[in-house]
């Protein structure tokens, strides 16, 4: 897949997650992650940090995960996710 296309999913797939997610599930998901150097916004820091097509799988990958295993996505959209 292309890294322009990639980074589209990864840049909406982390929207989704900072609205639907709480505070705490912010934190949890920055300490689980906490080799990264967390600055802004989720979404302008990994934008930021993956900048290879392997990293930015790696981190859809993650995100989809972590919103998996801690119920952030809504019933209604959790096939998306899967």
């Amino acid at each position: 897949m292309k890294k322009d296309c990639l980074r589209y999913i990864l840049k909406n797939l982390l929207q989704d997650f900072e609205n639907l997610a709480s505070s705490e599930q912010k934190m949890a998901f920055k300490k689980k992650y906490s080799g990264m150097n967390w600055k802004t916004t989720l979404e302008e820091d990994l934008l930021k940090y993956a900048k290879t097509t392997v990293a930015l799988k790696r981190w859809i990958e993650n995100t989809i995960l972590f919103m998996i295993e801690n119920g952030i996505a809504p019933e209604d959209v959790k096939h998306r996710y899967q």
